[in-house]
């Protein structure tokens, strides 16, 4: 059996820093992973407390677009181990997102996380 089970209802699209999140209440500093329809995931230096409904501020990296969407950590992991740079990995599942408001800010959030314009 594997050490970890995919337990996503829904496909997550990557972020690769298209769209960035943090929290509207003091917490760690967070990078946004991945993104979809039922929650997103995080990277941080410390864990983020299981079960509590918070606010997040998600925004495009040159920060035309923004808005805050509520949501609850539901599980968090330890993926590296160094002393000097702990890292944990959280998934959190969005609340609220039938609301009209938070539905249509959510399909803007996912059109943003899959659509960039890049030139080299």
């Amino acid at each position: 059996m594997p050490a970890f089970a995919e337990r996503r209802q829904t496909i997550r699209i990557v972020v690769r820093g298209k769209v960035t999140v943090e929290t509207a209440t003091p917490g760690p500093a967070l990078q946004l992973v991945d993104v979809g329809t039922g929650g997103f995931a995080v990277r941080s230096a410390s864990p983020l407390p299981l079960g509590t409904v918070t606010s997040y501020r998600f925004a495009t990296a040159d920060r035309k677009w923004s808005a805050f969407l509520e949501a609850s950590a539901v599980h968090s992991k330890v993926v590296s181990l160094s002393p000097s740079a702990p890292e944990y990995l959280t998934g959190l599942a969005f609340v609220n997102v039938d609301a009209q408001y938070a539905h249509r800010e959510l399909m803007t959030l996912m059109d943003h996380a899959m659509h960039t314009l890049s030139v080299s």
